[in-house]
């Protein structure tokens, strides 16, 4: 895609372009390693996979001076309308999660798959314009449904504060004025986002040997680490279950799949 100039009053005049393969190391080590578990960031290879496989569809957002401060990654699929068949986020990403074996090029919905924005740059925005973007790629592709297996951020930490919660009670907790206690699934419903159903198994990780999953307690925000019954929490959406004959430890969480509104058919294309 083009590049395209957006005038941000605390940040000047940005750009959204396309990332590209070169770009793929610097978005993993500024932006993936500090916004993602680590058993759930995606790897520069697969970054470098988006790119190639699905150019456009991989947005990112640079402040004036060149850092990139914010990304997000879409996938190209055909969706038949129907909520039940919605698929789950692994199975949209694929495996390798370079999107090379699930990309559809004639597909007629648009996935948001993964957002990230620089911690030092967060409430400026940018997720907003990202959305918008997005959109705006719809429209330009003539794509009909542009949807989403969205992470509610703030999970883990109001489970670590409050104890196990329910998915889906928790996605319908709302603040006093009736917005979603979540900051993302706030801010997507602020951008016209419409819930379709839960996402009960979005992303699975199996396999941690024991050594592995007490290496991520100890290095990865171990004051965190809770267990209730068979589950451990970690601060992060999902939880943990380790098995108890083979001691491998398998990570699960749910997702809420949401539907975005195409741009109306007035909107003129920079």
């Amino acid at each position: 895609m083009k590049e395209i100039h957006i005038m941000n009053e605390k940040l000047g005049n940005c750009t959204i372009k396309s990332w590209t393969p070169e770009s793929a190391s610097i978005i993993h080590q500024n932006l993936e390693v500090h916004n993602w578990a680590p058993w759930l960031s995606a790897s520069e290879s697969s970054l470098i996979g988006r790119s190639k496989v699905f150019p456009e569809g991989q947005l990112q957002i640079e402040l004036p001076e060149g850092q990139i401060v914010a990304t997000v990654s879409t996938n190209r699929i055909y969706w038949d309308g129907h909520v039940d068949s919605l698929p789950n986020w692994d199975t949209v990403a694929g495996d390798p999660t370079t999107y090379e074996k699930t990309y559809q090029p004639e597909g007629n919905a648009l996935v948001l798959m993964s957002m990230n924005v620089h911690s030092s740059y967060q409430k400026f925005g940018l997720a907003t314009a990202l959305v918008h973007q997005v959109q705006k790629l719809g429209k330009e592709l003539g794509i009909e449904n542009i949807i989403g297996s969205f992470r509610p951020n703030e999970f883990g930490l109001f489970k670590i504060k409050h104890g196990p919660t329910d998915f889906d009670a928790y996605i319908h907790m709302v603040q006093k004025d009736g917005s979603p206690i979540d900051a993302w699934i706030r801010s997507l419903t602020r951008n016209g986002m419409k819930p379709l159903k839960t996402d009960v198994q979005a992303m699975t990780v199996f396999g941690i040997t024991p050594e592995e999953f007490e290496e991520l307690q100890t290095n990865y925000h171990a004051d965190m680490w809770k267990q209730f019954g068979e589950k451990w929490e970690c601060g992060e959406v999902g939880q943990w279950t380790v098995d108890p004959e083979t001691g491998l430890a398998t990570y699960q969480e749910s997702n809420l799949w949401g539907i975005i509104p195409n741009l109306p058919d007035y909107v003129t294309l920079e």
